[in-house]
């Protein structure tokens, strides 16, 4: 074992240890092949040493392509959402796949995102409304076991909510197609057949083979909100399973984030902000939403982003009081956005 800088002299080099920024936030685990991308958040995150299993000059320099890389990671996100909207669309024809077809389309990528939370900045750069719904589903269930392995739960709670995450809409492969892409705002009747994908997706899980109720319920309930205000039931607290809590929180920020057919995406400062609203009035947990917007900020530290006024700028340093109002450097000056309220981190850019 040997203590270096992060350079791309360790590419292909194995940590020993967990790395961690200065806020706590576990940023690689023990155990993960480094590539370049990792290198780039140890250095945005001012990490100024990791414990690697031997001394780079040791190790013979691996072919990048037997290592999880961007290009690889783009590839698997790209065959997931393949795998998925091809199993989702036999149910909108009317045949219903058995459980570990999702599995084995989703298990390799979350498997790939749990070593590396980075991951998320990647699909929140991705634009465009193609293939909305399966992508929607897939990074609820990358969100919801992401949340899941924040808030220190076992293995297999974790990937249950991966699954549960995955297949919280599979209801609206019962809704029509010019229904779920149109352009512009519901009416109040079509949003009351819209609201039916809750109900219709407990049914279709409670049929699925390898499914169970647990599964169902959380297609059931992602919408409810602890205040009683959401549906289909309108339950409130302690009424509502943690587990689907955790995929409300998932869902809510994931349809802000991604480009929608009537929207563009927000940033995930802007998401963040939205889900912080919504815990303090009471129809998100907050404790799942405080966790989660931690990590959120923290893992943007050193990304460019555009402003509400189009000037690019990066993030440099996250405010405890203000999270989602970070200090931030356009060109040599520097900004901080709790000064600057008229102004807000619009789109991430890398």
């Amino acid at each position: 074992m040997a203590e270096v800088k992060p350079s791309h002299l360790i590419i292909g080099t194995t940590l020993a240890q967990d790395v961690y920024n200065e806020y706590g936030l576990l940023l690689l685990p023990a155990g993960a092949i480094l590539h370049q991308s990792d290198i780039r958040l140890l250095e945005s995150h001012k990490v100024m040493a990791v414990q690697v299993a031997a001394a780079p000059s040791t190790i013979d320099m691996p072919s990048p392509v037997l290592h999880w890389s961007e290009t690889e990671a783009a590839r698997q996100y790209v065959d997931a959402v393949q795998k998925t909207g091809h199993l989702f669309r036999q149910i909108a024809s009317g045949t219903i796949p058995p459980l570990n077809r999702f599995n084995e389309a989703f298990y390799p990528l979350l498997d790939q995102v749990l070593q590396r939370f980075g991951f998320l900045q990647f699909i929140y750069l991705k634009e465009g409304t193609d293939n909305y719904t399966y992508r929607h589903s897939l990074h609820v269930g990358i969100i919801s076991a992401l949340i899941g392995k924040l808030l220190g739960r076992s293995h297999e709670d974790i990937y249950f909510l991966g699954q549960a995450g995955l297949l919280h809409d599979i209801g609206k492969m019962k809704i029509a197609d010019e229904l779920l892409s149109k352009p512009t705002h519901l009416t109040d009747e079509e949003y009351s057949i819209m609201k039916l994908h809750a109900e219709y997706g407990s049914q279709l899980l409670l049929s699925m083979e390898g499914a169970n109720e647990q599964l169902a319920l959380c297609a059931l309930l992602h919408h409810e909100r602890l205040d009683g205000t959401g549906y289909p039931e309108r339950r409130t607290k302690e009424t509502i399973p943690f587990e689907c809590q955790i995929i409300s929180v998932a869902d809510v920020f994931d349809a802000i984030c991604t480009d929608r057919v009537y929207r563009k995406g927000s940033s995930p400062f802007e998401a963040a902000s939205v889900l912080w609203e919504l815990a303090c009035n009471g129809k998100l947990n907050p404790l799942i939403v405080s966790h989660f917007i931690q990590y959120i900020v923290l893992l943007y530290v050193g990304s460019s982003a555009l402003l509400s006024n189009g000037d690019q700028v990066e993030v440099i340093m996250i405010h405890t009081d203000e999270p989602m109002r970070p200090l931030v450097r356009r060109g040599e000056e520097f900004l901080d956005l709790r000064e600057h309220r008229s102004l807000r981190i619009h789109k991430m850019i890398s």
